[in-house]
């Protein structure tokens, strides 16, 4: 979306600038989806018993099972959001 596709809006105007389902979805599966995954490494490496060249593979397990959960869990929070607010027609 350009700036030329943007509705203009009056500051003495009560309309609400509305956030597009999409880029809700999307943006929140981002942050959520790096956040899961950050947690998902640092829990492998508190719960790894030592740290050895296993525990890359455990990071890596950690992180991709803690960004795929985060990537849901966004996605889903952000069409609520989306949803509880409305889309502009």
């Amino acid at each position: 979306m350009t700036d030329n596709d943007r509705p203009t809006i009056d500051e003495h105007n009560n309309q609400q600038v509305v956030v597009d389902p999409s880029d809700a979805v999307t943006g929140l599966g981002f942050v959520l989806g790096g956040v899961g995954a950050a947690v998902g490494v640092i829990a492998a490496i508190v719960l790894s018993p030592q740290l050895e060249a296993s525990t890359i593979l455990y990071c890596v397990i950690g992180g991709l099972a803690g960004g795929s959960a985060g990537v849901v869990t966004g996605g889903m929070i952000g069409a609520l959001f989306s949803v509880a607010r409305g889309t502009p027609r």
